[in-house]
């Protein structure tokens, strides 16, 4: 296949390398796979912060929405939203996340999922003076949306 006909990776492609990756971090890691979620967060929002200038973006909301942007562009997810349910609580709503079969796979077997862009959302509260903690587990819908919610602390 010429390059011009595929200019993208197949989301099924990356489903089933993050799937792996993750099952193989968690047989190795246990527990610490946590660890290299939050990390892994953090080093992406560094390249990420001049790409999408989000140094210049102080309201937390107005910065995750940026990043929402950048992963819809970039076909990570069909659409996506976050809203403020209360001053302690957010709720993030992906359709069809490219990873979400794997990350439902790895839930149903006690695993830890990917979080591929909530650990990048978690470094961008972070880097405002906030700490994101997951409630509950994803809600995978039978129509390929996903939906967290995340408590709010201030550090």
């Amino acid at each position: 296949m010429s390059p011009e006909l595929r200019t993208c990776v197949d989301r099924e492609l990356v489903d089933l390398v993050m799937y792996s990756v993750y099952r193989a971090a968690n047989e190795l890691l246990g527990d610490k796979t946590w660890d290299l979620v939050w990390r892994s967060g953090e080093v992406l929002y560094e390249k990420l912060e001049k790409l999408l200038e989000l140094e210049l973006i102080e309201d937390p909301i107005k910065a995750l929405s940026k990043v929402v942007e950048w992963l819809q562009k970039e076909g990570y997810v069909d659409e996506a939203h976050v809203r403020k349910i209360s001053e302690r609580e957010i709720e993030y709503i992906m359709s069809r996340p490219a990873i979400a079969r794997g990350a439902e796979e790895l839930v149903k077997e006690g695993a830890v999922p990917p979080h591929l862009s909530t650990s990048i959302m978690f470094a961008v509260l972070k880097k405002r003076g906030f700490k994101a903690e997951l409630t509950g587990d994803p809600q995978f819908l039978p129509d390929g949306t996903v939906v967290e919610r995340w408590k709010i602390l201030k550090l």
